[in-house]
């Protein structure tokens, strides 16, 4: 029998979770957690987003979205939009203090992967960047 911390699912989880715990870690001293990361930074490439695009783009589901946005809302980084078309679709938009906090957290996450990934050269990195896309796009094709 294969044991767990065998299994490369395992591993990749382990890995994944270290590398949070870290950007989580940096992060806390200016009140974002990760997860709002990544909803600013959708927000970043995309403005005006609605919860559902977002949840698909970070791989979440609504409700844990709709709960960021809250959070990232009341802290007066992004702001709740209707649109004209459709009254029932509420769109998010960074705000200018969401944009300009986003920046600096850019720049910690990007600090932070370097840091830990600098254990690969640039061909393992690639490598192992090009593995996991092949893995996760067989994953979603069962």
């Amino acid at each position: 029998m294969t044991h767990l911390e065998d299994s490369l699912g395992f591993i990749l989880v382990r890995a994944a979770r270290g590398m949070k715990r870290a950007l989580d870690s940096e992060l806390s001293g200016i009140g974002i957690t990760a997860s709002q990361h990544a909803v600013l930074s959708a927000l970043g490439h995309e403005d005006g987003l609605s919860l559902t695009q977002i949840a698909n783009r970070i791989f979440l589901d609504n409700p844990a979205t709709t709960g960021l946005v809250d959070r990232l809302e009341k802290d007066s980084l992004v702001e709740r939009q209707r649109i004209s078309t459709d009254r029932r679709v509420i769109n998010i938009y960074l705000t200018k203090k969401g944009n300009n906090l986003l920046s600096i957290i850019d720049n910690i996450a990007t600090n932070i992967d370097r840091n830990i990934t600098s254990v690969l050269s640039q061909s393992e990195l690639t490598t192992l960047r090009d593995f996991l896309i092949r893995i996760w796009d067989k994953s979603n094709n069962r």
